[in-house]
């Protein structure tokens, strides 16, 4: 109801407009000057625009006693008498027209009894009663002020007599009431529960004239009492109340009735604590309780020092502030647990967050149109993308990637993790394991999705490597069967040709056998780069030259640089000392420090150069590799080293090559540098190693022995199993040659037939063979004739395979690397017989 009188009073208030503006066009045409016109129109004004300012409360209150009307009258006459030129009759005139329009309380009637008063007027000024200034034309400027003075006051009139006006007034007629209407109203305001009972006991504590008004709650759940607010005592929060010392709040909790005491000195519920109230001076009490259904909440307290009689209407009062109370405290409560509830779902949902936030997958929740409402920090992180910027926008959009990767019916199923490929804010591509899975509401129907993904972009690098590995592993093994199969045959050619030459006389023979012969050679040194490089090393760190190094790498390399046109120059210091590494991992650094220059000149598709340099810096050697490529781009420069970090194309390089070399350099005690460049003009990279302070002093090589050949092997009894016919008949012809007697075996069955009949002073034995292989040979040789296990010489071109090169190295025995030399295989025989020729001397 009280929005409805704000609203009627809002437009009764517009009535008064008319009058105001009537007055003020009076001004206008009365006054004596502009700015004494003007001091007149600013109170009218403000008069006419103050009571907008008023609380509707006040404003009811002013129409209802007429202040209002009094006001509005009392305004106009001061602006009229202050213009000095007003005629008695005219203000006699507005003062009538106000009389009656008051008295007629309707604006018809009022506006009939204004026309009849100015008639009135006009018939006395005609007969000469009044002066005749009243029927002049000065005098119709006033016209429209009386008119809308009429209408003004008429209307405030009716308002003051109408039934909205009397129910308005009946609360300041009433002070229960009013107090009540207060005590609702602070009731809307808050939810604060110390704060409206303040309000309550102040209210009622001053309309009863008491000197104590307490609102207790009682909580059955601990069995106690606490004062939530008392009159006179703000600083009252929840002080717990011993209800063993207050027999009449217990009788009125416990009978659930009004509990009155009008003389504590003759009412028997008090007599415990008598003399406690007396000391205090209380003489009447009144305690009322707080009931919300079947629960009761507490107590309204009151007490007087007066002997006062509560009357019924008092009682009355106090049970419907109780009740309201009563409403409040349990509309308080119940806010508190929901506010407990509420805060203890922000407490999960923040503990979920920060678990969320927590996680380095990326986590998002989607709606059913697709827009993302969930977005942790690792996604965050990896999309490169802030939840700001992510919220509400589809999830397609924000992860740069085709819609349909991202097109799931919001009940499928959870489906099983897939890579998803896309592209963060910066450029780079990033590879994610995804799965999601479907969201419901309260109700179980479809509300979205979650998706839970993962970075997997360096598990998949790695797997690439780990498979390109393994092909490399392969192509490894195949490398060294093919090897092995060229050396057989280049055995043939070299060692025919070399036969052929020592025999011919033409000197024209002589020149194409040596041309055939630095051929085979060519091949052969090829083949033993390639199974060198090929072969898998432990870490052996010796005294070695860095220059050889180098020049070993390079040879491998040269002719795949010459046919890439690409220029390699050595400034090698040929007076580099020697220092303590592992010779294939250093070989390994440099290489694929010349791989990445060869591949950054073929980025450019220009004939390139590359200047390989060797030094030394105090006690450190180093070695650079400089190339004329593009070079590093500076915002790449302090991630060349990175693992899996890569600018090459998909599928073109692991990103691990320099980052392995960092390690190996690393492990030695040097170091790996990026040096500075200009921008455009190529790469240098410098693999520094420190100088060993106690170098091993160089391994001498073997030096030929000083024998005499010709007759070394005369007479000798020497088995040949070898499966290749050529090196067979080969090494039986060079034999033969030397004066030796040959057996030859075409695999391993064979050779232990002869071994079993015979006795041999040499036995040559190819480590591959059919049926029974030269390790399988030696082994039955060990168990049933271990006097002959000296005599054996193994000839092989499988020096890759690991339990092939650990097993030569367990054996003292000479070895016959293929492809075959005649001279070599001269002299690792009489070099074998030299522990027989000691025993028989």
């Amino acid at each position: 109801m009280g929005r409805n009188v704000d609203a009627m009073a809002g437009r009764f208030l517009l009535w008064r407009v008319p009058m105001m503006l009537a007055a003020a066009l009076v001004v206008v045409l009365q006054a004596h000057s502009f700015l004494w016109g003007l001091s007149l129109l600013l109170p009218l004004g403000a008069g006419m625009l103050f009571v907008h300012l008023f609380d509707p409360a006040v404003l009811r209150r002013w129409t209802a006693t007429g202040y209002l009307l009094a006001a509005d009258l009392a305004l106009v006459c001061l602006v009229l008498l202050g213009l000095g030129r007003l005629k008695p009759a005219v203000f006699l005139a507005f003062l009538g027209v106000a009389f009656v329009s008051t008295l007629a309380a309707d604006r018809v009637r009022g506006l009939i009894g204004a026309g009849a008063w100015l008639g009135l007027l006009g018939s006395l000024s005609a007969s000469g009663v009044l002066p005749a200034w009243v029927m002049t034309p000065e005098f119709l400027a006033y016209v429209p002020l009386c008119v809308a003075s009429s209408l003004s006051f008429s209307t405030i009139a009716a308002r003051m007599t109408s039934r909205e006006s009397v129910e308005v007034t009946a609360p300041a007629e009433n002070g229960e009431l009013w107090t009540l209407l207060e005590i609702t109203e602070a009731l809307g305001k808050t939810l604060d529960v110390g704060q409206v009972m303040r309000s309550i006991v102040q209210r009622v504590g001053e309309l009863m004239s008491t000197e104590s008004c307490s609102i207790l709650l009682f909580d059955e759940s601990v069995g106690s009492c606490f004062v939530v607010a008392s009159k006179g005592h703000p600083e009252v929060d929840m002080l717990e109340v011993d209800l063993s010392r207050y027999p009449e709040v217990r009788a009125a909790m416990e009978t659930r009735e009004p509990v009155v005491v009008d003389d504590v000195q003759r009412h028997p519920l008090v007599d415990e604590v008598r003399e406690v109230l007396i000391a205090k001076g209380y003489r009447s009490l009144l305690v009322v309780p707080l009931i919300f259904g079947s629960d009761v909440l507490g107590a309204l307290f009151l007490r007087t020092r007066n002997e006062k009689p509560f009357t019924r209407d008092e009682l009355r009062f106090c049970k419907v502030v109780a009740g309201a109370s009563a409403n409040a405290l349990k509309n308080a409560l119940l806010f508190r647990e929901a506010e407990s509830a509420a805060e203890r779902h922000r407490a999960t949902g923040e503990k979920l967050r920060r678990v969320l936030n927590g996680s380095p997958d990326l986590i998002v929740a989607t709606d059913a149109a697709g827009r993302i409402k969930e977005f942790n920090r690792g996604a965050e992180a990896l999309t490169g993308v802030s939840a700001d910027r992510a919220v509400g926008r589809p999830l397609a959009v924000v992860v740069g990637n085709d819609a349909s990767v991202w097109d799931r019916d919001d009940d499928a199923e959870s489906s099983d993790p897939r890579d998803v490929k896309i592209q963060r804010s910066d450029g780079e591509r990033v590879e994610i394991s995804m799965i999601d899975a479907p969201l419901s509401d309260a109700a179980g129907a479809p509300a979205g999705r979650v998706w839970i993904g993962r970075d997997v972009t360096k598990l998949r690098r790695v797997e690439q490597s780990l498979i390109q590995a393994e092909r490399l592993s392969s192509l490894g093994e195949v490398v060294a069967g093919v090897a092995h199969e060229l050396n057989n045959p280049l055995s043939g050619v070299v060692g025919y040709a070399e036969l052929l030459r020592a025999q011919a006389r033409d000197q024209s023979q002589v020149r194409d056998l040596e041309r055939i012969v630095e051929s085979a050679m060519r091949c052969q040194k090829i083949v033993f780069k390639l199974l060198s490089f090929a072969r898998r090393h432990p870490s052996e760190k010796r005294n070695h030259d860095l220059n050889a190094c180098v020049t070993k790498v390079l040879d491998l390399k040269s002719y795949h640089l010459r046919s890439s046109q690409i220029e390699t120059v050595l400034e090698l210091d040929a007076d580099l000392p020697r220092t303590r590494f592992d010779f294939h991992q250093i070989e390994q650094v440099v290489l694929n420090l010349l791989n990445n220059a060869e591949q950054a000149i073929a980025s450019i598709k220009t004939p390139g150069r590359i200047v390989l340099r060797s030094g030394r810096l105090d006690d450190r050697l180093f070695v650079e590799v400089e190339d004329n490529g593009p070079g590093v781009p500076p915002q790449i420069k302090n991630r060349v080293f990175d693992p899996f970090f890569t600018t090459k194309a998909l599928g073109q390089g692991t990103g691990l090559g320099l980052s392995v070399s960092y390690g190996i350099v690393s492990e030695h005690g040097g170091e790996l540098q990026l040096l500075p460049r200009e921008e455009g003009n190529g790469a240098k990279f410098r693999l520094v190693l420190p100088l060993s302070a106690a170098a091993d002093e160089p391994s001498s090589p073997p030096t030929p022995l000083e024998l005499e050949v010709d007759d070394a092997l005369d007479g000798r009894r020497i088995l040949v199993a070898e499966d290749e016919p050529v090196v067979l008949e080969l090494l039986g012809r060079v034999l033969m040659d030397l004066g030796a007697k040959v057996e030859m075996a075409r695999d391993g069955n064979e050779a232990w037939d002869h071994i079993e009949r015979e006795e041999f002073d040499l036995i040559v034995a190819d480590m591959r063979m059919p049926n029974l292989d030269g390790r399988q040979l030696y082994e039955k040789v060990a168990e049933h004739r271990p006097e002959m296990l000296r005599r054996f010489v193994f000839a092989t071109g499988d020096l890759v395979r690991e339990e092939t090169v650990s097993f030569l190295q367990r054996l003292p025995n000479r070895i016959l690397t293929k492809p075959l030399e005649v001279e070599t295989v001269r002299r690792v025989l009489v070099q074998a017989l030299e522990p027989r020729r000691a025993e028989a001397s």
